[in-house]
């Protein structure tokens, strides 16, 4: 733009140098001519001034244009940017919300599946009635039991346990009576127990306790507390009823030598309670128990099994009625006279 000056004169100089010489004396018309062309000039340099002020405004015009239509378009470019990069975030966002969903109901739905296994679980586990541990589970507690020797001078013991008369409660007071006579036997032996013992229903009226570690005074000391504390009176709208129980024990092992010995089994030591609950259901609200030493060599589990009683020196008897472990060893050979006789006959 610094020859623009220069450029605006160009005209009027060619124009000076294309008019005649003419001499400077000569006045008159022809000075009248020069200043006329000379204006001519000057008119027309005005007016390439103002094209070319014109040209130059219409191109600084069109580049302000062009730079404003470059910038429209960086702007849209920057937008269209944005908006995908917007859209690349909200697809990310979208992506983890829809896994942290996923993830929160695969984890819901594994809570809640392990619940209801948790719940069959339990169910297949408890007596529905009583809410105490049934027999196939009591049976699997049994078998962890037996598999843990305890410390020396202890043995686990189990105490098989029965309702007393309870088919004339069934048949004087009804089916519904006896279940409440029932879930009321469970819950004052669960509250006489310690949480470490197993405390199962095991059949019918009949309850299971294992407890772990005893020597033969707590053992003794246990039965005369539950047989006392699942006594009671119930009341029907007629009459009172007096409740009792009777228990059989024995340990586990029964014989504290012999390895590999039946004795050593906890179905060993359930049928020696059994036997034990036999003798007492005699009486009545009474409990005996079944307590053996070492077994000698002659001897076999088996043997003392059979008559329990009659192993007098193997095996003694505790009971809750004195007179019951008297007479029991007479009574065991009473019987064995009559398995004699009946052999014979």
């Amino acid at each position: 733009m610094a020859t623009l000056p220069a450029l605006r004169f160009a005209p009027l100089l060619l124009v000076v140098l294309l008019l005649p010489a003419t001499p400077a004396a000569a006045p008159g018309p022809s000075k009248e001519a020069a200043q006329l062309q000379l204006a001519q000039c000057l008119s027309l340099q005005s007016r390439l001034d103002r094209q070319s002020l014109a040209l130059a405004d219409l191109q600084a015009r069109a580049r302000i244009s062009a730079a404003q239509h470059e910038l429209e378009q960086l702007r849209h470019a920057h937008q269209i940017e944005q908006l995908q990069s917007e859209k690349r975030q909200l697809a990310y966002l979208a992506a983890i919300a829809v896994l942290a969903l996923l993830l929160g109901l695969s984890t819901g739905f594994g809570l809640l599946l392990r619940k209801r296994q948790k719940q069959l679980r339990r169910l297949s586990e408890v007596d529905a009635l009583t809410g105490l541990a049934n027999r196939r589970a009591a049976t699997a507690a049994l078998d962890a039991l037996a598999a843990q020797p305890g410390p020396a001078g202890t043995r686990h013991v189990l105490f098989l346990i029965d309702v007393d008369h309870f088919k004339q409660i069934n048949d004087g007071y009804g089916h519904h009576v006896g279940d409440d006579v029932l879930v009321t036997l469970a819950q004052r032996l669960k509250s006489a127990c310690r949480p470490t013992d197993l405390v199962a229903r095991w059949g019918g009226e009949e309850f299971l306790v294992a407890c772990a570690n005893l020597t033969r005074e707590q053992a003794e000391q246990i039965a005369a507390r539950l047989r006392r504390a699942m006594a009671y009176t119930f009341e029907t709208a007629h009459s009172k009823r007096m409740v009792t129980v009777s228990l059989g024990l024995a340990p586990i092992p029964l014989h504290a030598n012999g390895s590999g010995s039946p004795s050593r089994r906890w179905d060993y030591a359930l049928r020696m309670a059994d036997r034990a609950l036999y003798a007492a259901k005699r009486h009545r609200d009474a409990w005996v128990g079944y307590w053996s030493a070492d077994l000698p060599d002659e001897a076999t589990a088996e043997a003392v099994l059979e008559q329990p009683d009659a192993a007098t020196g193997l095996v003694s008897v505790l009971s809750s009625v004195p007179r019951l472990v008297k007479s029991a060893p007479e009574m065991a050979r009473a019987r064995s006279l009559r398995a004699l006789r009946a052999q014979a006959g």
